[in-house]
């Protein structure tokens, strides 16, 4: 799956997951190509004014809607590093966790408004589809602009991040927990 590390691409590495810890397999793949590690760690994604760094939403938010994106594509690497690293400290139930991988929204766990319309720009987002009239009521309804558009761009990120999962055949992280359904 990897081969070897340029110095560069591993500074940059270390960079973003300092040693001991190990970085995951999606990253070692990313650093066959250190200016594309360097995008991706100084970028709109890990870098210091990055998508997981805004400051702009709740844990739990930003979480929902990655799970959901990344378990619609069946990107179980990347879906068990989120619940692995950032699920337990999200204020997302593990019932909640669960869920997000059923291919639909359940009553059970109850979802208040807020996390559906996530779910539904998650979903929209996923499926590459524009949402549909009841979606796009409960979004306008529940959300402010800002947070339709920062979760429009989240999920197209981790939609981008599902595609190098498959492509890339980056299995599940190891000491991560499968993903439930097929």
């Amino acid at each position: 799956m990897t081969g070897t590390i340029s110095p560069e691409a591993q500074r940059l590495l270390e960079k973003l997951v300092p040693p001991p810890n190990r970085p995951p397999l999606l990253y070692l793949e990313l650093a066959a190509n250190p200016e594309i590690m360097r995008g991706f760690v100084e970028g709109p994604i890990a870098g210091l004014r990055g998508l997981l760094h805004t400051g702009q939403l709740s844990n739990a938010d930003r979480e929902l809607c990655i799970l959901r994106v990344t378990a619609r594509k069946r990107a179980v690497h990347e879906w068990g590093v989120h619940v692995a690293y950032f699920g337990k400290t999200s204020g997302l139930t593990p019932s909640q966790v669960e869920a997000t991988a059923a291919s639909a929204v359940r009553p059970d766990p109850p979802w208040t408004d807020r996390q559906r319309a996530i779910i539904a720009i998650a979903d929209a987002v996923a499926d590459c589809r524009p949402l549909d009239d009841a979606e796009a009521r409960l979004a306008e309804h529940t959300l402010d602009r800002a947070e339709r558009a920062e979760f429009v761009v989240l999920a197209s990120l981790y939609l981008g991040i599902s595609a190098m999962c498959a492509v890339f055949e980056v299995p599940l992280e190891p000491g991560t927990p499968r993903m439930p359904g097929p």
